[in-house]
């Protein structure tokens, strides 16, 4: 397999490539394998440097890869379409689109106490044996 960086003319000939396919058939594993293997090299160490700073978490390479082949099939119909195709940092484009979608998936997946939780725990610790 090929380990060389794609440049960013690579990288929106394979992004407008997608338009093309989703009309007629699917990329072949080898363009989608090509393109799992970019992402975790251009894509992934950002995501994970982002989402660990800003929520803790810690991320898998390779699911992240996924999550860019998922959102580059989205838009290849949606809105970010054009601006994906003229950006100067497509890659970095694509490293905003992942961040956020991972990041909004992990909040409404983890539940974090509200403020009214928090009371209710500092009011339970005044009153246990010991509190405050």
């Amino acid at each position: 397999m090929d380990t060389s960086l794609w440049s960013d003319d690579q990288f929106r000939s394979f992004f407008a490539a997608l338009r093309d396919h989703s009309c007629f058939a699917e990329p072949d594993d080898t363009q989608r394998d090509a393109f799992l293997a970019q992402a975790r090299r251009r894509v992934a160490p950002e995501v994970q440097r982002r989402l660990l700073a800003d929520l803790g978490a810690t991320t898998d390479p390779d699911g992240i890869a996924r999550v860019a082949w998922e959102a580059l099939d989205d838009e290849a119909w949606g809105k970010r379409r054009s601006w994906l195709l003229v950006s100067t940092d497509p890659w970095g484009v694509l490293v905003d689109l992942v961040t956020r979608q991972i990041r909004d998936s992990y909040r409404a997946s983890v539940r974090r106490p509200g403020a009214k939780a928090w009371k209710e725990l500092a009011r339970a610790n005044d009153d246990a044996p010991g509190g405050a």
